[in-house]
Order: structure tokens, then C-alpha cells, then sequence
């Protein structure tokens, strides 16, 4: 009879990362997922190397992490033809359209639909292709972030709120079934009001939550300048560290982040090349 192969975390050289070694996707059991998911608490990041695993298998274990949730993109161009529950990130084009969501272009620091009521728990991203360089992912910790805060700002935010507006994308384009505002004062526009810092709904840890760009968030209450102003210092200072892991992908590789205490970007890369990727997302509760 074989032995079953222990899991264990091999913490990387930052503090928001961990490779998994022993779990094996196409049979685990209840104990298995709880050593993971207590792991991925632990972490906020963990990595399975070249795991090569099927959409089938994705999804399963995905599952045991909470609901799906439907990115936005999914309703879009990133719908998976016979799993509802991925999006598909890539810059393949089919019949002279997207097969994917976000082409090749950089994605700037972001935590993942922040402007929802309840953004999502974590993601779940595989590697399917990638190109020979470029498309690198970055992650950090909020719960650093907010950790190594200077004590005035630290205090400056303590019980704050911030509104995030939920009419444009990053990339100035109209979010799905949202129309042109009437308003120029966008605090004026359909939006989403959450707690700056907020408190992690399994750990009970706090961590800065700052959303996915200045542009169109406000703390709540505050002169719209002085609110720029602290935004941007709490941008750079979380965004700024040097604490940062960086997922330099092969395929097969799956990336596992918890959304509610780490933040991440992408790298651009050479359009020439083919870059696929499948995501599973698992739903949160609303930040408090």
C-alpha cells in the first residue's frame, strides 16, 4: 500500500507567497482541502507548480472554496464554450474575434471587482499557453500594507469609508449595462461604498483595501483634494514595497490568491505570441 504524501507550504522569498507541494488534484480528500484552505489563509498566495490538470479537475476543486462567481468579462468576450464557471483570459483570436478576455495589454495593480457589494473570496488561475517572456503576474499583501502604515496616516483612515464608482472600467469604457452619467462629479454616480480597511472575513486580520485605481474612488466625507491626495499616498506606499512575488508562469502552473488581502498586476507581452489562461472565481462576503 502507498503512503499518502504529506502536504506542505514552501514559503517563497516574500510574505505572500507559497509553493504547495504533495496535493495531488485527481485524488484528495475533505482533510486535504482543509490543509489547503488553511494554508491559503495562511498565505494569501499559494502556487502548484506545472500541476497540468483538466477544466473538469479545475473546477472540482475550485468548488470546495465557495459559489462561483461570473466575472464580468465572462458575460463578454471571456466565456468558456462548456464550463460556465471559467473565464478565459487570452489574446487568441477566432473568426477574427477574441477568444479571451484582456488581450496582451499590462493589467495595473487591482484587486478583483472591487466594485461589487461583495467582491469575490479568491481566484483560481491555470496556465493553459504562455509566451516565451512577458505576462508575468505580481502579488502583495494588504495585510502588510496596512501593517507597515505610517501611524499619523494609520490613523487618518481608521474608520473610513471609500466609494468606489461602478460606471467605467480602468480603461474608461462603460461597464455592461451602465450607462453615460449625467453628472461630472462621479461621487455622484452609481457606485459602491466600502470600509478603507477592512476586516478579513476568516481571519479576522485587517488589510487596506484601495480597490483598482484612484480615478473614480473618494473617501467618504473628505474634501475630494485631501481625499486624492492620502489615495495616492496609500497607492504608493502599498504599491511601492518591494515585498512583491513574482509568478514568472510555465504552463500547467495554477496561481490560487485570496482576493480579500492581496493585490496583483500583469505584465504586457509580445502580441505575436499566444498567452491562455482559465480562471475560477469563488465568491466573498461584503467588506466590513
Amino acid at each position: 500500500m502507498l503512503m499518502k504524501r504529506t502536504i506542505s507550504a514552501v514559503q517563497k522569498d516574500t510574505n505572500v507567497c507559497a509553493d504547495i507541494e504533495g496535493f495531488d488534484f485527481a485524488s484528495y480528500d475533505e482533510r486535504d482541502i482543509a490543509e489547503i484552505r488553511r494554508l491559503w489563509l495562511q498565505h494569501g498566495v499559494l502556487r502548484f507548480k506545472q500541476a497540468n490538470i483538466t477544466d473538469e479537475q479545475q473546477v472540482r476543486f475550485s468548488r470546495h472554496f465557495g459559489e462561483f462567481v461570473i466575472h464580468p468579462k465572462q458575460l463578454q468576450e471571456g466565456g468558456h464554450p462548456t464550463h460556465p464557471e471559467i473565464l478565459v483570459i487570452s489574446n487568441q483570436m477566432k473568426d477574427g474575434k477574441p477568444s479571451g478576455a484582456l488581450g496582451n495589454s499590462e493589467a495595473t495593480w487591482h484587486t478583483d471587482t472591487w466594485f461589487y457589494e461583495r467582491p469575490p473570496a479568491g481566484a483560481i488561475l491555470r496556465a493553459i499557453a504562455v509566451p516565451p517572456t512577458g505576462g508575468d503576474t505580481y502579488f502583495l499583501s494588504t495585510y502588510r500594507a496596512f501593517e507597515t502604515l505610517p501611524e499619523a496616516v494609520a490613523k487618518a483612515i481608521d474608520g473610513r469609508q471609500i466609494f468606489f464608482q461602478n460606471v467605467y472600467d480602468k480603461t474608461g469604457k462603460l461597464r455592461l449595462g451602465r450607462s453615460e452619467p449625467k453628472s461630472q462629479d462621479f461621487r455622484e454616480w452609481s457606485g459602491i461604498v466600502h470600509p478603507l480597511v477592512r476586516h478579513h472575513g476568516e481571519t479576522g486580520r485587517k488589510a487596506l483595501y484601495l480597490g483598482g485605481t484612484i480615478e473614480g474612488s473618494w473617501i467618504v466625507g473628505m474634501p475630494l483634494d485631501e481625499s486624492r491626495s492620502l489615495l495616492a499616498e496609500l497607492w504608493d506606499h502599498t504599491t511601492g514595497s518591494e515585498d512583491v512575488f513574482v509568478q514568472v508562469w510555465d504552463e500547467g502552473d495554477i496561481m490560487m490568491w485570496d482576493n480579500r488581502c492581496t493585490m496583483h498586476r500583469r505584465d504586457s507581452f509580445d502580441p505575436s505570441y499566444i498567452r491562455i489562461m482559465h480562471r475560477t472565481t469563488t465568491a466573498g462576503e461584503r467588506p466590513v
